[in-house]
């Protein structure tokens, strides 16, 4: 099931998206995770989760993943907070909420998009039809980065 992420959500997500993060591979340091498991429970991060219309997939009253856009250039929408918890990992969970959160932004008029991708989830996004832009950076706290792959697909 599908449905609107609220703020009543946060600490659930915060959660879910810790430990999605956790769960990558080498290309994240252990002071990656630490950083990224603290941002995630700031009071930035619960902001951008709200704005960015997130939909979170439930099963059983388990939460098992998040996927949201906003508006980025002129039609075309950021896919963005794409997390699947380790536990449904490789279920079609992350495909399902990353094409729902496309739908909406089509419903808004994009027809581009863009993402900034975890090294391990390039592959996801390809089969999704989404081509390597750029490599990039994540800022974290403290002054930390993290590798990314900024995507992009159009129509």
């Amino acid at each position: 099931m599908l449905r609107p992420y609220t703020a009543a959500d946060f600490a659930a997500v915060a959660e879910l998206h810790d430990a999605a993060f956790q769960a990558l591979g080498a290309a994240y340091t252990p002071a990656h995770k630490t950083a990224h498991a603290e941002f995630v429970r700031t009071a930035d991060y619960a902001a951008d989760v709200l704005r960015s219309d997130v939909w979170l997939a439930e099963a059983d009253g388990r939460l098992l993943g998040s996927a949201g856009w906003i508006p980025s250039a002129a039609g075309e929408g950021r896919i963005r907070k794409v997390f699947v918890h380790p536990s449904a990992a490789r279920r079609g969970v992350a495909t399902r909420l990353v094409l729902a959160a496309e739908e909406r932004a089509r419903a808004q008029g994009c027809t581009r998009f863009m993402l900034r991708a975890y090294l391990d989830a390039v592959p996801l996004y390809e089969k999704l039809g989404y081509l390597a832009d750029q490599p990039g950076e994540m800022p974290l706290l403290g002054g930390a980065a993290m590798p990314v792959l900024f995507m992009r697909k159009a129509p």
